[in-house]
């Protein structure tokens, strides 16, 4: 017994509306377990994320954020970490209306390091942490990271103000703007 012309298109009709249900109860069942072989990010990933809870200004209200602990002196070191941290909003091109970089001290700057900082790159946000809660979050986030905690001091915050990415002092800049750039990427996507 052969099918008909007219059963091969109400075969072909049922095929195409129901095959994809079929495929999407497949994988929701327990047949269908894909796990991914490995991270694609090049940071910390902080598990669970944890919420910061830092004053929002308006440079950094609802954006991404890059947060840089600065170190009690800002010397040369940190001033070549800052100025890697410029370079890398640049680097975010028409994503960078959606990203901020805020620069954490523990005190009120002094107006001179402050202006140093600000002619580098006159996009950077100033946060005090006078009451050392934010510095008391990040550190017990790093020693949950590493056994070096006081070698992270660049973080990434999402629009929340919860930290999600910690990197070390010595990290690459252009591995720090790669996770951002994946970030803003499906953040966007998942805004529209």
């Amino acid at each position: 017994m052969s099918l008909s012309r007219q059963q091969y298109t109400l075969l072909g009709i049922f095929a195409l509306f129901f095959g994809p249900v079929l495929l999407v109860m497949l994988m929701r069942s327990s047949w269908w377990q894909y796990q991914p072989s490995g991270l694609k990010n090049n940071g910390y990933l902080v598990q669970p994320p944890v919420h910061l809870s830092i004053e929002k200004t308006d440079g950094i209200d609802g954006k991404w954020l890059i947060l840089y602990v600065l170190d009690d002196p800002c010397e040369q070191e940190c001033i070549d970490n800052v100025t890697n941290l410029r370079q890398i909003h640049r680097a975010t091109g028409r994503n960078g209306e959606h990203l901020a970089i805020a620069l954490l001290g523990n005190t009120e700057l002094e107006p001179e390091l402050q202006s140093r900082l600000k002619t580098i790159y006159p996009e950077f946000n100033f946060v005090v942490d006078s009451s050392h809660a934010a510095s008391n979050m990040l550190e017990s986030i790093n020693a949950g990271i590493t056994t070096d905690p006081g070698n992270i001091r660049t973080y990434v915050l999402d629009p929340m103000l919860n930290v999600i990415l910690a990197y070390r002092s010595s990290a690459n800049p252009t591995d720090i703007h790669k996770d951002l750039k994946r970030l803003l990427k499906w953040s966007d996507q998942a805004g529209k």
